[in-house]
């Protein structure tokens, strides 16, 4: 077996194996469920939330592939997606962006004004119910009793490439999320599964406050694309607005993610595109032991 070096880096916590298979495509094969779900388990491999492979790419600087600690491939990390455009922007000192392609669509990164800060360009929403998706027309802003769990109702729903399900709550740290993630997850709401948060919007509006389970992973520390989606829905509900530029701190348990959504039509900042700013570390390099990589 050739020898695989990998990159753990982490995002607030949320945590990555990353691989390169820019100038070796075979190490691609990391993505087969098998392979990928040895080296994701935290026990008796090298641990991680989700798996990131860099390919070549003709129109970025890299392709980048998301692969869950199950096995299963999802198309947007917002978190993965700040660590990877860091070693982008690291091989390449003189850029001004760092130009990623992922399944979800072309991301753009920026050198965020401090030591490993980094804005992301994270696009714009899908808000429509055929494009979260969810499994039958709503207002997806306000899905009442379609998708419910014990004293959570009237999800506000999104993709950001990813489904996400933002369930508002007074006191989210008093949601059992580690005993209805799950069922949430998988409800017949969902036909691709989804990504669950509950959150509480401070009384000022200048923070959001989130718990978040992971579609394929469970609880994690924090989640990009599940924070983009938080700020976008309390926007949309009018939660924080043009007062507040329409950007919150979306405050996690792995630490805090700013977040702008100026709406189409709302004349601010950056319209109609999520704008994420947060930090990325890198935890420490090794080579993948053979028996790992099986």
């Amino acid at each position: 077996m050739p020898t695989v070096p990998f990159k753990k880096m982490y995002g607030l916590g949320n945590d990555f194996i990353v691989l390169d298979a820019r100038k070796d495509s075979s190490i691609s094969s990391a993505s087969d469920p098998k392979r990928a779900t040895r080296l994701t388990d935290r026990k008796l491999g090298i641990g991680c939330d989700q798996l990131i492979i860099l390919e070549e790419c003709d129109d970025a600087m890299c392709r980048m592939r998301i692969i869950n600690a199950d096995g299963s491939e999802v198309g947007a990390c917002g978190n993965a997606t700040r660590c990877v455009g860091g070693v982008l922007l690291g091989e390449n000192p003189t850029a001004d962006v760092a130009t990623i392609r992922t399944a979800a669509g072309l991301l753009k990164c920026y050198k965020g004004g401090g030591d490993k800060l980094i804005t992301v360009d994270m696009g714009e929403p899908k808000l429509l119910w055929n494009e979260v998706p969810v499994s039958k027309e709503v207002d997806t802003l306000h899905c009442k009793d379609a998708c419910e769990g014990p004293g959570l109702t009237d999800c506000a729903c999104c993709s950001m490439g990813n489904p996400h399900a933002t369930f508002f709550h007074e006191d989210c740290e008093s949601v059992p999320l580690d005993q209805i993630g799950k069922d949430l997850e998988y409800h017949s709401f969902f036909p691709e599964r989804c990504n669950v948060s509950v959150v509480t919007v401070s009384k000022d509006k200048s923070q959001i406050r989130m718990r978040v389970w992971e579609r394929g992973t469970g609880i994690t520390l924090a989640c990009g694309t599940g924070a983009c989606a938080t700020g976008v829905n309390a926007i949309r509900r009018g939660l924080v607005g043009k007062e507040q530029d329409y950007k919150t701190e979306v405050v996690m348990d792995g630490g805090s993610l700013q977040i702008q959504y100026a709406p189409p039509g709302s004349g601010g900042p950056h319209e109609g595109h999520v704008m994420m700013t947060g930090t990325y570390e890198l935890a420490f390099t090794g080579e993948i032991p053979a028996h790992l990589w099986q």
